[in-house]
């Protein structure tokens, strides 16, 4: 298959795509029509399809072009689909899902118009996409054979021969895989990591085999399983490591790339006996604006990089994973309620604890919840509550915070002034938002609140928590080692803690989350010891290697300080 493939697309002209468009931030008219276009897309398809002709308008975005065509084509409407997404054949980089996304939908249209050939040609391009994203022996690949046999036993019986060579191929490499416990499509290849994450979804399944693409963004009932993210060997600390170029060769390779390899589906009591009982869990629920895939690909690396001790787990929430969705978004916090109170109740099953990192507006709908979750099943409790760069109003958290407190073992906010996300929502929110630390930080009694404005951030300056290595060292001190803030190698503090809460300022120069996972696993390992034995380590290491150690024994004295 991939010989034809490769060939088939050396004969179209398929060289590569240019970089995807650069995405302006939305204006409040562009959101609201947008959600115009969400709540009538069941009732009226059509009236809505008139909105989103005037949304691409305004602002063109592939993420938008992508939902207005599937909604053309369940209308009936393919020729509108195509229209929408043409231009989007080549928008996407292999490693990227919504490329393979892209093509099946073109081949829908086309199946629908009675292009066959085109059809056809489509779906090779898609499972090609799909063959250089999770490579040429992924289960994943003989779904899209099944779709594939008919039309090409219609239209080239010849390659017939090669389409069964190739099931064959990925059916035996199956097979040897299950029996020794490897991942398939990934046998010649030990060195990365493979981490496994417990999930929960309200979003709406899509049916499809491919765990990229596996949920879409209409809510849905609670869906749980696991999934499986490999880590490459040389993997950096607060990086989700991805191919960098936008040629069509380029593909994902896990020794080199962060990779969703697999999924699988459970029953919620499979689920709960499997995910809930001794050991500690860490919970990731990511914001606004994000996949299944990617949220999945974070969690995995956030565990990863914490080297959390126990089970990692993940939810998400059914985000459009679109610039322009945020109004859209923001309206389902409500209705997920239901799913996510379910999903914390497994969550919080046995004698382990459940430590939470809720992101931007994914505070949202864990703090919606966990308030009511925690009404049900008073005798419940969270570990450590992180509150990274929440996109909440300060006046709900203020007046929702002292129920959710008394159920964790403490609570901490991450905040920024330059988190130019928040700042937009409070422009479409009318009010402060709890992440942004402009003018005062949120101060609470029970709560601590570090401002990470020191530290260096993405273009928005929003996802800050998990990509620098010094914000992982401190996050890793409050959820792995129940460090209190004083404790901390990473903060200093602004203000003494008090009946109205405390603030911490992120040291520009403080730990590594490197230098934190070692020394508290040597203070767990030599208790007192630990000091000395850091010094030993500093005096036998090489050049290279003593700033480290110098640091581990700095977290070590700090600690012991306190």
């Amino acid at each position: 298959m991939r010989k034809f493939l490769v060939s088939g697309l050396v004969c179209l002209g398929v060289l590569g795509a240019g970089p995807a468009p650069a995405q302006d931030v939305p204006d409040l008219e562009t959101l609201t029509l947008y959600a115009e276009f969400e709540t009538l897309r069941s009732a009226s398809p059509s009236d809505a399809l008139d909105i989103a002709d005037q949304v691409l308008a305004r602002a063109d975005d592939p993420d938008m072009r992508l939902d207005f065509a599937r909604t053309a084509l369940a209308a009936g409407d393919p020729d509108r689909a195509l229209a929408y997404i043409k231009r989007l054949k080549f928008g996407f980089e292999p490693a990227d899902p919504r490329a393979a996304d892209v093509l099946d939908i073109m081949t829908l249209a086309y199946t629908a118009l009675g292009d066959d050939a085109a059809a056809l040609e489509h779906a090779l391009l898609a499972y090609n996409a799909v063959e250089k994203r999770l490579g040429a022996e992924n289960p994943a690949l003989l779904v899209r054979l099944d779709a594939l046999e008919p039309m090409i036993r219609a239209q080239n019986p010849a390659l017939m021969a090669e389409v069964r060579k190739m099931r064959r191929h990925i059916e035996k490499v199956q097979d040897t895989d299950a029996s020794d416990g490897r991942i398939a499509g990934m046998r010649d290849l030990q060195e990365p990591t493979a981490v496994q994450v417990w999930y929960g979804t309200n979003r709406q399944p899509t049916g499809q085999a491919d765990p990229a693409l596996a949920f879409g963004t209409e809510i849905g009932a609670l869906s749980v399983g696991t999934l499986t993210v490999t880590i490459p060997p040389n993997h950096l600390a607060g990086l989700i490591e991805r191919p960098t170029g936008w040629f069509f060769t380029e593909q994902l390779d896990p020794t080199q790339h962060v990779v969703l390899a697999e999924m699988q589906t459970m029953t919620k009591d499979v689920f709960a006996q499997g995910c809930c009982d001794a050991e500690d869990r860490l919970l990731f629920i990511h914001g606004y604006n994000v996949s299944f895939h990617d949220g999945a690909l974070r969690a995995a690396q956030l565990s990863y990089d914490l080297e959390f001790p126990g089970t990692s787990m993940y939810y998400s929430w059914p985000s459009k994973s679109s610039l322009y969705g945020y109004l859209s978004d923001a309206n389902n916090v409500v209705a997920s309620r239901p799913a996510m109170e379910t999903f914390f109740e497994m969550a919080t099953r046995g004698s382990g604890k459940l430590h939470v990192v809720a992101h931007s507006m994914g505070n949202r709908y864990a703090l919606e919840a966990l308030e009511t979750f925690f009404l049900k099943y008073p005798d419940r409790t969270l570990g450590q509550l992180v509150l990274a760069a929440p996109d909440v109003d300060r006046a709900e958290l203020a007046a929702r915070f002292e129920g959710i407190r008394a159920h964790t073992d403490g609570v901490t906010l991450y905040a920024s002034k330059h988190d130019l996300a928040l700042q937009i929502s409070r422009r479409v929110n009318g009010a402060a938002r709890a992440g942004d630390a402009n003018g005062t930080p949120l101060q609470l009694a029970g709560l601590d609140t570090v401002d990470a404005s020191l530290v260096e951030a993405d273009s928005l300056g929003h996802s800050y928590f998990a990509d620098a290595p010094e914000l992982l060292g401190d996050i890793l001190g409050v959820v792995r080692l129940g460090w209190q803030p004083s404790e901390r190698c990473g903060v200093a503090a602004r203000t003494t803690a008090s009946s109205t809460g405390s603030v911490w300022d992120v040291r520009p120069d403080g730990c590594p989350v490197q230098e934190v996972r070692t020394a508290g696993d040597m203070m767990r390992v030599h208790g007192q010891d630990a000091l000395s034995q850091a010094q030993t380590r500093l005096q036998s290491a090489e050049s290279a290697d003593q700033s480290f150690w110098l640091g581990v024994m700095d977290v070590i004295k700090l600690r012991a300080a306190n």
